[in-house]
């Protein structure tokens, strides 16, 4: 839990092993269960993959113009 994210009632705090596509605030960033540890270990499992990188990213899934309506609120 933080200021910015609360858990809901049935949702827990889990460890897990993951990767970011890329690294934003924590409303945003997706991430993918990933055993990657290196560079290549990330290109292979990219290239092997079937969904795309941009398809865990929570703005994107929100509405098709999140990501513009941050840029406009001055988020970058």
């Amino acid at each position: 839990n933080s200021e910015y994210l609360t858990l809901g009632k049935d949702e827990f705090i889990e460890n897990m092993v993951v990767r970011c596509r890329t690294v934003g605030d924590m409303t945003c960033t997706g991430v993918v269960a990933s055993p990657a540890r290196n560079v290549d270990d990330i290109i292979a499992e990219v290239a092997a993959a079937r969904v795309t990188e941009r398809g865990g990213r929570t703005d994107d899934k929100r509405s098709e113009t999140a990501m513009e309506d941050r840029k406009k609120d001055g988020y970058f």
